[in-house]
């Protein structure tokens, strides 16, 4: 699948997206973490536009993103 990033992992990578192939999220965030060198707790994953369990199965799923966790306020 398709794994579009967003925010430092796509300067990490130095890419737009990578190509990842996955069984569920929990597999799919382990590899993550390992190409792009950060803690699996840092990574957010959605399938779209939704946020899943680890467990899911990624069942025909072409596209998900990817991003850190953010903060904001004023």
């Amino acid at each position: 699948m398709r794994v579009k990033l967003f925010a430092k992992f796509r300067e990490i990578a130095n890419a737009d997206y990578i190509d990842i192939e996955a069984s569920n999220i929990k597999e799919l965030k382990e590899k993550l973490s390992a190409i792009l060198k950060v803690n699996v707790q840092e990574i957010i994953v959605m399938i779209n536009g939704k946020k899943l369990p680890e467990d899911e199965v990624l069942y025909d799923v072409k596209e998900a993103i990817a991003f850190p966790p953010t903060a904001g306020g004023c």
